[in-house]
């Protein structure tokens, strides 16, 4: 599956502010690069190397932006929770607050 729409990226805490990238893989690749050298626990490591660079990732993501919608994530850090959060730019983007008014329930 490959989808060619844009996506919006961003972890809080400053870690990487609200960014908008052309493709999903390079997303995916920006979010691995701010958290690969933080002092992340082994399992947490180890789960965001594979969801954001092992093998189908970029396609795993995509159907479940597709699918069932925005990606937030939590990323526990010795100075506290942060938050990976990953979608469609446009209504679906990271932090909008756009109401559903499709009338489809959830």
């Amino acid at each position: 599956m490959t989808d060619r729409r844009p996506v919006t990226a961003e972890i809080t805490g400053g870690i990487l502010p609200p960014t908008t990238y052309p493709l999903l893989p390079g997303a995916l690749s920006a979010l691995w690069f701010a958290l690969q050298f933080r002092p992340l626990g082994r399992v947490q490591w180890e789960r965001f190397e594979r969801y954001l660079t092992g093998p189908g990732a970029d396609r795993f993501v995509a159907e479940h932006l597709t699918g069932i919608g925005p990606l937030s994530l939590q990323v526990l850090l010795p100075d506290g929770v942060h938050h990976l959060r990953l979608g469609w730019t446009g209504a679906e983007a990271p932090g909008a607050d756009t109401p559903d008014t499709s009338g489809a329930a959830r």
